[in-house]
């Protein structure tokens, strides 16, 4: 056969794995994250790219540097939180959220969203949550300060590092 003559198709199984669309949605089978939709931006798309790479096992330590890198460019603070808000897998939304503060991006604007995130059951969710939050202290204004101090004691889950986030922002608050 020649290779001009070569349909996609012909190397499915072979070359090119075959893929059932609908497994890409069993957690069981793949790790799927729906980033976006038909009005995406291209920049979004590149933020995908990237947060693919830092999620990724195989990537290495420079290449997700180099998406970290990338991801501040981009000042891609909505795009990371959105993403958080739809990854399911523990694992994945603990590598996300600590691309928060590795990128080195102000996230003091989504405050609220990571003091539930201190408070989720999982306990490298729950870190990387909270480390985000002390990288963000600097920020914060005495108001918003007391605020994530009242949220987290009145919230119903108490997260693993509950306490010491707690313990944390009433340092703060003088």
């Amino acid at each position: 056969m020649n290779e001009k003559n070569i349909n996609p198709d012909d190397l499915m199984g072979d070359i090119v794995p075959e893929i059932d669309p609908q497994k890409l949605f069993d957690e069981k089978e793949y790790s799927t994250i729906v980033l976006g939709n038909e009005e995406t931006s291209k920049n979004d798309e590149n933020n995908a790219d990237f947060l693919t790479i830092i999620i990724g096992h195989s990537s290495t330590r420079e290449e997700k540097d180099a998406a970290l890198l990338k991801l501040k460019e981009n000042k891609a603070q909505a795009f990371m939180m959105q993403a958080i808000s739809r990854i399911k897998k523990p694992d994945h939304k603990a590598a996300t959220i600590a691309a928060c503060w590795e990128t080195g991006l102000d996230f003091s604007a989504y405050l609220t969203q990571f003091i539930e995130l201190v408070n989720d059951s999982n306990y490298l969710v729950s870190l990387e949550a909270f480390t985000v939050i002390e990288e963000m202290a600097a920020n914060l204004n005495q108001e918003q300060v007391l605020q994530s101090i009242q949220a987290l004691e009145k919230s119903n889950e108490k997260g693993p590092l509950y306490s010491d986030c707690l313990n944390f922002l009433k340092s703060l608050h003088l």
